[in-house]
């Protein structure tokens, strides 16, 4: 299936002069309907209209959640010949994509078999998830999740593996009967010279349990699904995170085993910084990243609203501090919020063998910007101008990018 730029797509939708057909007869008069109770929704918040940043973020994730909802229409069109689609936006998706890692996923059908062949990247882990359902348009239950490296494939190594239908040898794995989605996460430590894994899925059956519906139509519902989720019901929840703290890290609740994650909310006045103390532990990776108000990751080219292990400077007893501010401290780890006077910090630990201790659990507090120094370690360095436009310009090789 020949696949139309979606901006294109969805720029001509928005401004074409009216088809000949009766409003009521457009195809595309649900689309549109769709798009307007969308934008409706996330103009609805009071913050939406605080400020220009806050607008241009509201435009940008009001655009996201409609590309979200489209790639989805076409990639269900297509079940019998699925590929991997790549989530390659700079800024405006969802759900708080890591910027440390390089996603891609496919649609599954229920009863589907599937042989997923790949080369190993350099790049720190891989995981292939399988969901119950569509990524974004629900907050589905994992249903297997495969470590490609317990599997022993090293760097630069080919593997094939076999998901659903009849039993094989070598890597097999049953797929659930609602099996619907297989979510790839390659984890990348050092952007600039690691690598990406090349995978590709291959569908060995071509039953399909009935042809698409009209595509204007399943795009439509897909946009209110998301609308719904993510200005909604989810938000509500994650709202309840600790203002100007941390919750206690936590297993992850998409099922990554070995996966703990802490979540809190950034609220600071011009003259303020969040700081977080936290510990790698014992973990193959730390990465601890901003969201704005709608956990959203802002764009993490331009700024540096991410770190992890190997980004940050860790000080000599081991701990990583971290400084969430909305201007430079002059500091080694600082978090730019952006713009944005509020929104969500999160830290992420992958690849631990056991919890976490007691002794590894991250903290915060508020701290103004001018006592930060008093602080930290005597160690600590002053990050003038020019080193942090070094360290910005590496941000150009972000995963997204590869």
């Amino acid at each position: 299936m020949r696949r139309v730029p979606l901006l294109a797509c969805l720029v001509l939708l928005a401004c074409a002069e009216p088809a000949p057909l009766a409003e009521a007869e457009s195809p595309s008069a649900v689309w549109r309907a769709a798009l307007a109770r969308s934008e409706a929704a996330v103009f609805a918040s009071d913050y939406a209209r605080s400020s220009p940043v806050a607008r241009r973020a509201a435009e940008e994730y009001a655009a996201g959640l409609a590309g979200s909802a489209w790639r989805l229409a076409e990639d269900e069109a297509v079940l019998e010949a699925p590929s991997f689609d790549r989530n390659d936006a700079i800024a405006a998706l969802p759900g708080l994509f890591n910027p440390d890692n390089h996603y891609q996923n496919a649609l599954l059908e229920p009863g589907g078999s599937y042989r997923i062949t790949g080369r190993r990247g350099t790049h720190l882990q891989l995981l292939l998830q399988v969901l119950d359902a569509y990524p974004l348009a629900v907050l589905g239950e994992s249903r297997l999740v495969i470590d490609v490296d317990a599997l022993g494939v090293a760097p630069g190594e080919d593997f094939e593996l076999w998901l659903g239908g009849a039993e094989r040898p070598g890597h097999w794995y049953p797929l659930a009967e609602d099996a619907r989605a297989l979510i790839v996460r390659m984890t990348f430590a050092d952007w600039e010279s690691e690598t990406p894994s090349a995978l590709r899925i291959d569908r060995l059956d071509t039953a399909r349990a009935a042809p698409p519906g009209p595509f204007f139509a399943r795009a439509a519902g897909y946009l209110d699904q998301l609308t719904a989720l993510w200005t909604g019901t989810f938000m509500l929840r994650i709202r309840l995170a600790p203002r100007n703290d941390l919750s206690e890290p936590a297993p992850t609740r998409d099922g990554l085993v070995g996966q703990f994650s802490s979540i809190g909310r950034f609220e600071l006045a011009e003259d303020e910084g969040l700081l977080i103390t936290a510990s790698r532990g014992q973990a193959k990776y730390l990465g601890i990243q901003l969201g704005d108000p709608w956990l959203v990751t802002p764009d993490w080219i331009r700024h540096a609203v991410s770190l992890n292990h190997r980004q940050a400077r860790a000080d000599a007893d081991g701990r990583i501090r971290v400084v969430v501010a909305p201007r430079d401290p002059g500091l080694p780890n600082w978090l730019d919020t952006a713009g944005h006077p509020e929104g969500f910090v999160f830290l992420r630990w992958q690849g631990l063998a056991a919890p976490l201790a007691a002794e590894d659990a991250p903290s915060a507090e508020v701290v103004k910007l001018a006592a930060l120094r008093a602080k930290l370690p005597a160690e600590t360095p002053v990050v003038d101008a020019a080193a942090r436009a070094r360290q910005l310009a590496g941000r150009r090789f972000a995963p997204v990018r590869k």
